[in-house]
C-alpha cells in the first residue's frame, strides 16, 4: 500500500472515530442544551411576569388528612412567596417505597408516622432526619368492631383469637394492632401469634384503609381498623360498627414526621426552611381562617364538610405548629417561657421502639441511638419566626383532683396494663428486677397513658384471708410509694387496693394452672388503667 492509500485509509479511521464521538457525546449536549433553553426560558419568564419560583422540593405522603397542610393551597403559596416550588406526591400509603425514594433523592421530604420510618427506614441505614412534627393522632386512627361481636361492649372482648381483624398491613393501622395486643395484655392474640411462628390467623392485612372501610360495609371481617377519614364514615353509614378503641385512648405512640433527606437538608438546606417556614405560616392561617381551612380541607380529601368540622373539632387529629415543635417535641428552649422543653421526639422513638422489639419487627440494636435519627437545626433557624408568641402556653400536664373511694368505686375500669409481674421477696421488699418493671410502668403511663387514673392492684397466693388481703394492700403501696416519690406522680392519680388471693390470674392458652410458669404469676401487683372522672 503506498503512501497516500495510507493516508487516506487513516483519514477515513480519523473521520468515523470523530463521527463516533460525536454520536456519543450529542446526547449529553442535546440535553445540556435544553437545559440552558429551559433556564434561558425561565429566567425570560421571571423578566416578564410576576414568576418567582427558582428552586422545587419533592415532598411525598398520602391522603390521610393529618398531612393536609404539607401540600395545603396555602402552603404552596406561601412557599411561592419566597422562590419555592413544592412538588406533592399521594403514593396511596405505599410506605415501604416511599422511604425507599427517599433514600434514592427521589424524594426530598417524605411525611411518615415515626413507626413506620423505624421499621423502613434501618434498610436503608436511616437516609433521613426528623426535623418536625406533623401531629399526633389523637382518634384519627381506630378501632371499630360489629356489636354482635362484642358481648359485654368491652374492650376486654377483643382479647379472642376466633375474631378476624382487617387492617392495612406495613401502616400505623397494623402498629396500632400491635400496640393493642402488647400494651392491653391481650395475651390470646398474641398466643395465636407465636403459635404461627409470627402473624396468627385473627390478622387479615388488606392493601388500604380504603379496602378497610368496604370490608366493614360488607361486614367481611370482625374488627376493622382504620383512619380518618375513613373511621368517621363507617360509623356513620353502618348501624352495627361501634368504635372501641384508639389512638385518643393513649399518646407517644403514633405521631407523624417530617424526615428530610440528609443529603438535601446538607445541600440545600435555605430551600428546606423556606419549605417549613411556609408550613407554619400556612398552618397559623388556617387556625385564623377556620371557614376557608374547612373548605381546602374537604376538597382536598375529598369528602363533605361535616366530615371535616368533625374531625378538627373533637381533635382527632392535633396538629403541632412551631411553638409545640420546639417546646414538646425536639427540646428547644425559647426567650421568655417558663416552661421546662420536652424531647417527645425521642419518647415516640423509644416507646414505638419497645412495640417493634417485642413484636419482632425491629431490633433492640437497631436504635441504639435515637438521637442519629433527629435534626434540631430547622427548628433553631425558625423559632424566631413562630406567628404566635412561644412559650405562652401551659405544659399541657393534667391536674387530677383528688376523688374519695365512692367517687373511685364508681369509676370504669379500661384495661390492665401488660408488663411482667412484680413480685417481692418478702412482705414488702421488692424482689430483683422488680423495681425495675415498676419503672417500665411509670414509663408507660407518663408518656402513652397520660389521661387515665390508676389503679395499683395487689394479688397474692395461698387462701382468702383477711392476712393475705391486708399484705396485697402493703404490697400495692409500695408500688404506688414509688411511682410518687421516684417518678413524681400526682398522688390523686393513683388507688391502691388489696384483694389478696380472690382473683387469681387469668390462664393463658395451653397453661396449666398448676404449672410453675401459672404459679409464678399468682402472687403479683398489676397497673389498672381507669377513666379519668372528675371534673
Amino acid at each position: 500500500m503506498n503512501n497516500a492509500s495510507k493516508i487516506a485509509v487513516l483519514l477515513f479511521v480519523f473521520c468515523a472515530l470523530v463521527a463516533g464521538a460525536w454520536f456519543a457525546i450529542k446526547p449529553f449536549f442535546r440535553k445540556h442544551q435544553q437545559k440552558t433553553e429551559r433556564e434561558k426560558a425561565e429566567q425570560f419568564e421571571r423578566e416578564i411576569s410576576n414568576a418567582r419560583v427558582s428552586s422545587t422540593l419533592k415532598i411525598a405522603g398520602d391522603g390521610y388528612l393529618g398531612y393536609f397542610f404539607a401540600s395545603s393551597k396555602q402552603t404552596k403559596k406561601e412557599a411561592v412567596r419566597q422562590g419555592l416550588g413544592i412538588e406533592w406526591t399521594d403514593d396511596g400509603a405505599h410506605i415501604a417505597d416511599r422511604v425507599a425514594k427517599l433514600a434514592r433523592g427521589e424524594y426530598d421530604i417524605i411525611a411518615i408516622p415515626a413507626a413506620e420510618y423505624l421499621i423502613h427506614g434501618r434498610a436503608h441505614g436511616f437516609p433521613g432526619v426528623m426535623v418536625a412534627a406533623i401531629a399526633r393522632s389523637n382518634g384519627g386512627d381506630g378501632i371499630v368492631a360489629l356489636k354482635d361481636k362484642l358481648p359485654n361492649n368491652d374492650i376486654a372482648d377483643l382479647n379472642n383469637a376466633d375474631l378476624e381483624w382487617i387492617y392495612t398491613g406495613e401502616s400505623p393501622s397494623e402498629f396500632l394492632v400491635d400496640i393493642t395486643a402488647k400494651d392491653l395484655d391481650f395475651f390470646n392474640l398474641r398466643a395465636a401469634d407465636e403459635a404461627a411462628g409470627g402473624h396468627g390467623p385473627w390478622r387479615k392485612p388488606v392493601a388500604s384503609s380504603a379496602d378497610v372501610y368496604n370490608r366493614a360495609m360488607n361486614g367481611r371481617g370482625d374488627v376493622f381498623v382504620m383512619w380518618e377519614p375513613d373511621i368517621s364514615r363507617a360509623l356513620q353509614k353502618n348501624p352495627n360498627l361501634t368504635y372501641i378503641w384508639g389512638s385518643d385512648k393513649f399518646a407517644g405512640y403514633i405521631i407523624d414526621y417530617f424526615v428530610v433527606n440528609k443529603q438535601t437538608l446538607a445541600t440545600r438546606e435555605a430551600d428546606v426552611l423556606k419549605y417549613f417556614k411556609a408550613y407554619f405560616r400556612a398552618l397559623d392561617h388556617y387556625r385564623r381562617h377556620a371557614d376557608e381551612r374547612t373548605t381546602d380541607m374537604a376538597r382536598w380529601a375529598d369528602i363533605d364538610r361535616e366530615s371535616v368540622e368533625s374531625i378538627v373539632n373533637q381533635r382527632k387529629i392535633d396538629w403541632l405548629d412551631l411553638h409545640d415543635n420546639c417546646l414538646q417535641q425536639f427540646g428547644i428552649s425559647t426567650g421568655g417561657s417558663t416552661i421546662t422543653p420536652q424531647e417527645g421526639v425521642i419518647d415516640t422513638i423509644l416507646s414505638c421502639a419497645d412495640v417493634l422489639v417485642d413484636t419482632n419487627r425491629i431490633k433492640g440494636s437497631d436504635i441504639n441511638d435515637p438521637y442519629r435519627l433527629v435534626n434540631t437545626r430547622v427548628l433553631e433557624s425558625l423559632k424566631n419566626t413562630a406567628p404566635r408568641s412561644l412559650g405562652q402556653s401551659q405544659d399541657g400536664r393534667i391536674d387530677f383532683e383528688p376523688l374519695d373511694p365512692q367517687a373511685w368505686a364508681k369509676l370504669k375500669e379500661i384495661a390492665k396494663l401488660q408488663v411482667r409481674p412484680i413480685r417481692f421477696r418478702n412482705n414488702t421488699t421488692f424482689e430483683v428486677g422488680a423495681a425495675e418493671e415498676v419503672d417500665k410502668v411509670a414509663k408507660l403511663l407518663s408518656v402513652n397513658y397520660p389521661n387515665y387514673r390508676v389503679i395499683i392492684r395487689g394479688h397474692t397466693g395461698g387462701t382468702d384471708s383477711e392476712e393475705n388481703r391486708q399484705l396485697s394492700e402493703l404490697r400495692a403501696e409500695t408500688v404506688r410509694k414509688r411511682l410518687v416519690l421516684v417518678h413524681g406522680f400526682d398522688e390523686d392519680r393513683l388507688s391502691i387496693q388489696g384483694v389478696g388471693s380472690s382473683q387469681p390470674p387469668e390462664l393463658r392458652p395451653g397453661e396449666n394452672p398448676r404449672s410453675r410458669a401459672y404459679r409464678g404469676r399468682v402472687p403479683r401487683v398489676e397497673a389498672i388503667l381507669v377513666e379519668r372522672g372528675g371534673l
